[in-house]
Order: structure tokens, then C-alpha cells, then sequence
């Protein structure tokens, strides 16, 4: 409570954090989504891919532009961490056009996507800009001392 009566009312999940917790989310943002991009245009492109996996790269590229702008973060996040699943578990190296050539790199990716699931887009997004906190003031009634 407040000097005025007001309560202030605040979300239970995603904070927005800045400074260099923002930025450490941003970078990891970038980086997630640049990789997602490039690895489904390069999956998209190779056509030996199996069918699976171009559905989920297709998903994963749309993912991965979403997470370059910090725009509906962890749906983008979940629709990449599956669609690197699913590459990993269909694409089998020696891929010639695969980003993540090893198994340990695809699970790095992966776990990665999982990370930006659970911490959010921090502040600098376009998530911050339209669902972040607001200040909600909610005054008491004026109480009455009739007993």
C-alpha cells in the first residue's frame, strides 16, 4: 500500500528486466532467433530434407524473426525449441546445410530455446513495449468508524 491507499498489483510471471540482465536476454534473444532463421532457410533450401522437418523449419524460421524483435517471446520460444527437436531427431549428420552439425550443438540450441521460454524477452523487446508492467492503483473505500 501506498501513502494514498492504493495497492500495487504485479504480475506473477514474466518481469521485463533491464540493465545487463536486459541486455544478456537480448543477446541471447539475437542469437537464438538468427540461428533459428538461418538453420530453417538452410533446411528449407537443401532439398533432401525430409518433410518433417520442413514444416518445422518453416515454423522455426517464423520463430526465429519473432525472436529478433522480442515479439510474442515465449510462443516463438516454444515453437523454436520444437522445431529443434524435431531436426534433431529427423536430421541426421552428415547434413551438408546443417547449422547445428552435431547432436551436442542441436541440444545446445535447444536447451537455449527452453531458457528464453522460461526468463521471457526481457526489456528491450516489442513484447516490453506492448504487454509490459503497467502501474495499477487501487483505492480502498474510505473506511467508516461505525461499530
Amino acid at each position: 500500500m501506498n501513502q494514498h491507499g492504493a495497492r500495487h498489483l504485479q504480475r506473477a510471471f514474466t518481469s521485463f528486466p533491464s540493465g545487463w540482465a536486459g541486455t544478456a536476454l537480448l543477446v541471447l534473444r539475437v542469437v537464438v532467433g538468427a540461428s533459428a532463421t538461418l538453420q530453417a532457410v538452410l533446411l528449407i533450401a537443401d532439398a533432401h530434407t525430409v518433410r518433417v522437418a520442413t514444416l518445422a523449419a518453416i515454423s522455426m524460421a517464423i520463430a526465429g524473426l519473432a525472436l529478433l524483435v522480442g515479439f510474442l517471446t515465449p510462443i516463438a520460444s516454444v515453437l523454436v525449441f520444437l522445431g529443434g527437436v524435431a531436426i534433431m531427431l529427423t536430421c541426421t549428420p552428415p547434413v551438408p546445410l546443417l547449422l547445428f552439425y552435431s547432436r551436442t550443438a542441436a541440444f545446445q540450441f535447444v536447451v537455449m530455446s527452453a531458457v528464453l521460454v522460461i526468463l521471457g524477452p526481457g526489456a528491450i523487446s516489442l513484447d516490453a513495449r506492448l504487454f509490459g508492467r503497467r502501474k495499477v492503483a487501487i483505492r480502498q473505500p474510505p473506511r467508516s468508524n461505525d461499530f
